[in-house]
């Protein structure tokens, strides 16, 4: 396979991955973050074709600390052969080497089939299963989630949302698996702080889907994924 680049990318860059190959079809909100799996091409070999991307942002729960961020889009397209895995190695190092991110989480969800085989094999921390929000789906096919129409209504409350909207249908999302990886606050603490325990992995249920296969381990971070790291990142 051809040599892989990965770098920082933004989000009008990795916007096209996100519409043609992610199961939502739209982009996250409050975008702090993105990261890509180029083709090598351009002047300088780090500008081809993007056929990966991670985006972080700002967790759409108000609870979580100052400073968490959320994975919240990791997509390939079909034809990239590699493995995920290896591009979320570098953006977690990119994170704790140039940012005071306390942990990054990531939902898992059951709905399309994930388990969070990805971060399993990277060695995440799972904590819990979180019940499926409810929300609306629009005739257009997107979801909007009751958190995203509290933001925006102010309420969730299905007659005021029916009102406003009377050919949305409401409709329940998948149940999803929270995995937690520390950046530069001890899982300890965190743990303490949440009232979390390391629980074992969940299992799929079938045959793993496009982003649950298995992949590298974090190592390479010099990491214990229950502590801060124990060498020195580079900057980039």
């Amino acid at each position: 396979m051809t040599d892989i680049i990965m770098t920082g990318a933004t989000s009008e860059e990795v916007w096209p991955l996100v519409r043609d190959f992610h199961y939502s079809r739209r982009m996250s909100s409050a975008i702090q973050h993105c990261f890509a799996a180029r083709e090598p091409g351009g002047l300088f070999g780090d500008t081809g074709q993007i056929v990966a991307a991670a985006i972080f942002g700002l967790p759409a729960n108000a609870s979580w600390p100052n400073g968490a961020l959320e994975l919240q889009r990791l997509v390939r397209t079909d034809s990239y052969g590699g493995k995920l895995s290896g591009l979320v190695t570098f953006s977690l190092r990119w994170l704790r080497a140039n940012t005071n991110t306390p942990f990054v989480l990531s939902y898992a969800d059951t709905a399309e089939g994930h388990h969070g085989g990805i971060y399993q094999a990277s060695g995440w921390i799972y904590v819990r299963l979180s019940k499926g929000d409810t929300g609306f789906r629009s005739p257009d096919g997107n979801y909007h989630h009751g958190r995203s129409l509290v933001s925006r209504y102010g309420t969730r409350a299905r007659d005021f949302i029916l009102s406003k909207h009377p050919d949305w249908i409401p409709t329940k999302d998948g149940d999803k698996h929270l995995y937690i990886f520390p950046i530069r606050q001890k899982w300890a603490t965190i743990s303490r702080k949440h009232g979390w325990q390391s629980l074992p992995y969940p299992k799929p249920d079938y045959a793993a889907r496009l982003l649950d296969e298995q992949g590298s381990s974090l190592s390479e971070l010099g990491a214990n994924p229950r502590g801060r790291s124990t060498t020195t990142l580079p900057a980039n």
